[in-house]
């Protein structure tokens, strides 16, 4: 009995754990879940075409600050029907990945000029830098102080460092 009731915490405690990952939608604070939300309709609407997109994890940690907005999100299309066309909402019973379908990159970011931009596109084209002009419109974030983060090259362009992330 004592290592039946062992073996029943344990399952219990890894069952806690998990769900506290970034790659659970229904552990992810409000606000974030809202800009999540933004990247899910939006991916449905360019590439949910019959099928339900979902949530699968976050990229980078999410800066939801009102000067700052940096959610990049991985979204993957799954083997569920979509249930309207202009459905995207989380669905629990909708987590595994169509076959032979891409993961899709989310970016919703806050621009230089002040709007939002949504942006997703395949993560195969946002590896191989095909967005880096349109993404290349949200406000830079780093972490930390920016005056020990940003240092003048010879030619005189400006540099982001981050010299303690992880």
């Amino acid at each position: 009995m004592d290592g039946a009731l062992k073996a029943l915490l344990l399952a219990a405690l890894i069952l806690l754990v998990s769900a506290q990952t970034s790659d659970n939608y229904r552990s992810l604070n409000g606000l974030v879940r809202k800009h999540v939300d933004k990247a899910l309709k939006k991916a449905n609407q360019d590439f949910g075409t019959g099928y339900h997109i979902a949530f699968h994890s976050l990229i980078t940690t999410p800066m939801t600050r009102e000067s700052i907005l940096n959610v990049n999100v991985l979204l993957k299309v799954t083997t569920c029907k979509k249930t309207s066309n202009d459905a995207y909402e989380h669905r629990d019973e909708c987590n595994e990945q169509k076959e032979k379908t891409p993961v899709i990159d989310c970016l919703v970011c806050k621009t230089n000029d002040g709007n939002e931009l949504v942006d997703c596109a395949k993560k195969i084209d946002v590896s191989n830098q095909k967005h880096t002009e349109i993404r290349g419109k949200c406000i830079d974030h780093l972490t930390g102080g920016s005056d020990i983060l940003t240092r003048l090259s010879e030619d005189n362009k400006k540099q982001s460092r981050c010299l303690e992330c992880v």
